[in-house]
């Protein structure tokens, strides 16, 4: 008659236990990351636990499935599990860190390149606090409720160019829906107002937004990728031509070359 069965493998059952329980962790520890943040050294723990807990669990499981049998105990399953999880979360980290090092090499590299067709990233750093204020810009302004894209000024290529030829010290690149060039050692970015939407829409940044600042007036808003999951984000100011066929965008902050630029 077989010996009697003397219960369930301690080392094989708490093995399997750490190794569930580091799955859990994770959860609780990106589920309250923010009240975590807050408290010195919980993070650090759980960490260590989150890493520690699977090899501990996974050493216990095979001493348990390397005696169980030796000591008539039962539970060999929860020491294979025991041994299988730990493997489990090995090859899912790997997994994940060869994955967001794929993204951030692709994103990074696309990023690059939607900067250098981007006509408002290629403006420079966002605007600083202005300058020459005695001078009368408003009537340049676009106030809330204007409508940046309107087909009632149609403007030809041509015009657009000539406009642009009066107006810019320097033209460094052109085409049919906007001209990029310099005034006194600024940026500008000169675009049709009646396909400002079409110029929008093939301007290739990570995010871009129009808004209205405290006085009501526009500025032009944009966010570039720094690192991965990480942006900057800078602020253009925003004009239009007396003649409402155009509008403009630069990084100049100061009201007396503004007043030139349009003059």
């Amino acid at each position: 008659m077989s010996e009697k069965k003397k219960g369930i493998s301690k080392l094989c059952l708490t093995g399997f236990i750490l190794s569930i329980l580091s799955a859990l962790l994770v959860f609780f520890y990106f589920r309250f990351t923010w009240v975590l943040a807050s408290i010195p050294y919980v993070s650090l723990i759980l960490v260590a636990a989150i890493v520690l807990f699977p090899l501990v669990g996974l050493v216990l499981s095979i001493a348990g499935l390397a005696t169980a049998g030796k000591r008539g105990k039962t539970g060999k399953g929860f020491g294979i599990a025991g041994i299988i999880l730990p493997n489990v979360y090995a090859v899912s980290v790997v997994g994940i860190i060869v994955l967001f090092g794929f993204l951030m090499v692709s994103g990074t590299t696309s990023q690059r390149e939607r900067e250098e067709h981007s006509d408002v990233r290629s403006m420079g750093g966002g605007i600083g606090y202005a300058t020459n204020t005695e001078f009368d810009v408003s009537q340049y302004k676009i106030p809330k409720g204007y409508k940046l894209n309107s087909s009632e000024t149609p403007v030809s290529e041509s015009e657009l160019k000539i406009y642009a030829k009066s107006k810019l010290q320097e033209i460094k690149d052109e085409s049919d829906l906007r001209i990029k060039g310099k005034y006194q050692d600024y940026n500008f970015l000169i675009i049709r107002r009646d396909r400002f939407d079409e110029w929008k829409a093939s301007d290739r940044l990570v995010s871009i937004s129009w808004d209205w600042n405290d006085e009501g007036y526009a500025k032009a808003h944009y966010s570039v990728m720094v690192g991965f999951s990480r942006f900057a984000s800078c602020t253009l100011h925003m004009y239009k031509d007396p003649s409402d066929k155009y509008i403009i965008i630069t990084n100049c902050y100061d009201y007396k070359i503004i007043k030139e630029f349009f003059d």
